[in-house]
């Protein structure tokens, strides 16, 4: 017999988007690679925090809120006890090298 997942009631957070100095709102991966979680993360003082995280391990939502502290934020599970790393997505970005064209000598001599 097949046991179908339990709904878990929505866990969401009131904010004034008017007000906030930080929000994001990102997926998260598992050791697999899989984008099974998510992560919702706000301030209105760059202080105190609020998150709501859905584990990218166990899958278990949960709410929280209190000082992170300096980037990468960890964030642990209350269910499995794993730890999420809610990382400074610049730093997670791959740098882009702009192709200027051929190499061309500084002192070429160009008509224009």
């Amino acid at each position: 017999m097949v046991k179908e997942p339990e709904n878990e009631p929505e866990v969401t957070l009131e904010l004034d988007y008017d007000r906030l100095d930080y929000a994001t709102n990102r997926e998260m991966e598992n050791d697999e690679g899989e984008k099974t979680g998510f992560a919702k993360v706000a301030s209105y003082d760059m202080e105190n925090f609020m998150y709501v995280i859905k584990c990218p391990y166990c899958e278990h939502t949960f709410k929280g809120e209190g000082e992170l502290g300096q980037r990468p934020w960890w964030i642990e599970c209350p269910e499995c006890g794993r730890s999420s790393n809610i990382y400074r997505i610049k730093d997670k970005a791959e740098k882009k090298v702009k192709n200027r064209g051929p190499d061309v000598p500084d002192d070429a001599d160009v008509d224009v």
